[in-house]
């Protein structure tokens, strides 16, 4: 790649060479260290090519052996601009675009995120904004590490963060915990309790670092305290002398239930398409949208679908343009009843993508419990999904307990409350 870059910017020529003392022509050229490339023997003459500087001396070596060199095309940077030479409008156009093409590269024109679901791509787009990441700001002002450090401190939920700057791409790869209250304080060595965050069945309990307060089968309520960060210290006759505080750290699956609620009306509508259509093309440039002229029609019912196409050359070095070429295809509308078995399929289905935005975050469907019912024209889905999802947050340790008093304590303590 370097090689052929380099060539082009010196020019290159590619040579037939003919006639008698051939195997002599290339041992001079050799001795001369003249280089030649993609050297090739067709029938009774050789081809290669040899660089701008070398062809000059390839006519003083023709004459002495009596080989004849034909050139059969030019190429390069010089033989662009001497064959131009004329056509100033046409060079300076090209400098000037070149020149415009090397500024551009220096800021940042596309942010791409990855992985995001409890925060869109949306959100996070306007949150690198307001730490001055967005369309136009300077490469040279961007700190991938430091982006993905602050990142992991103002979203406690994102576990793992990703930045990588490309061309003038920035793409953020984020990965989510599988709750959002399921904090893992990675960055963070601070003594601190898993509690738990929501009611449930304890059904798996492995503890890295603390006391575990509860075991397999026990229901816990909200703020239960499941590892705690208060480790007892006893001396050799089993008495408590110490209480440290430590990081409670484990890996918690519990039994839960969520609430599920879902209607529709047994009356909708269902869109019949004529085939008429027509596109809308707009040009974005910077933050301005330019509307370019072409045909259009008035619908009374239409579907809307849009595409973005960014500018972009290669597959890093993008454009602050791009251009949106927006369909709208007419439809009317029909008016159609359900039948309760169409209604039951329905209800499943919205049930069943319900699900699987849990399945998506690893989360375990162990059972759903739901009621479908059709009835004064509505069809109502109601009742209790049973999932097996991990469990537990960090409640920080804000002081050091009065006493010597046990984390068993402490647990009794909170469950009064």
């Amino acid at each position: 790649m370097i090689f052929s870059i380099l060539h082009f910017l010196g020019g290159y020529c590619k040579v037939v060479l003919s006639g008698g003392n051939q195997e002599r022509f290339l041992n001079i050229c050799a001795g001369k260290k003249i280089l030649l490339w993609k050297l090739t023997r067709k029938d009774a003459h050789y081809m290669f090519c040899v660089s701008r500087a070398g062809m000059g001396e390839l006519e003083e070596i023709s004459g002495k052996t009596g080989c004849t060199c034909r050139i059969v095309w030019k190429k390069g940077l010089p033989f662009l601009f001497d064959r131009y030479r004329k056509r100033k409008v046409f060079l300076a156009a090209f400098l000037f675009s070149a020149v415009c093409l090397y500024i551009m590269s220096l800021f940042l024109w596309q942010i791409q995120t990855v992985g995001c679901r409890t925060h869109t791509a949306e959100e996070m787009l306007d949150y690198l904004e307001e730490n001055g990441i967005k369309s136009g700001t300077r490469l040279s002002e961007i700190s991938c590490h430091d982006l993905e450090e602050q990142i992991r401190r103002d979203y406690k939920d994102i576990a793992w963060v990703s930045c990588d700057l490309k061309g003038t791409l920035l793409t953020v790869t984020v990965k989510e915990t599988l709750d959002k209250e399921a904090v893992q304080a990675e960055t963070e060595d601070v003594p601190c309790h898993l509690i738990a965050s929501r009611k449930g069945r304890i059904d798996s309990i492995v503890v890295r670092s603390g006391s575990a307060m509860v075991k397999k089968g026990d229901k816990v309520k909200r703020g239960d305290v499941l590892i705690s960060g208060e480790v007892g210290l006893y001396d050799d006759g089993g008495v408590l002398t110490e209480t440290a505080l430590v990081k409670a750290e484990g890996d918690i699956t519990a039994i839960t239930k969520r609430k599920y609620e879902d209607s529709f009306p047994l009356l909708h509508y269902v869109k019949e398409y004529t085939g008429r259509s027509f596109p809308v093309y707009q040009l974005l440039l910077g933050e301005k949208l330019i509307t370019l002229p072409g045909r259009k029609e008035v619908y009374r019912y239409y579907d809307e679908k849009t595409k973005q196409n960014f500018l972009h050359i290669g597959p890093q070095l993008y454009l602050p343009a791009a251009i949106y070429v927006t369909t709208r295809s007419e439809c009317r509308l029909k008016e159609k009843m359900y039948t309760e078995a169409q209604a039951v399929r329905e209800a499943q289905k919205r049930l069943s993508l319900f699900l699987d935005e849990y399945r998506a975050k690893g989360v375990e469907v162990v059972e759903d419990r739901v009621e479908i019912r059709c009835e004064d024209g509505t069809c109502t889905a109601k009742g209790k999904i049973i999932l097996r999802e991990a469990f537990g947050k960090i409640q920080e340790i804000t002081a050091p307990p009065d006493g010597a008093a046990g984390p068993a304590e402490e647990r009794g303590e909170e469950a009064g409350e």
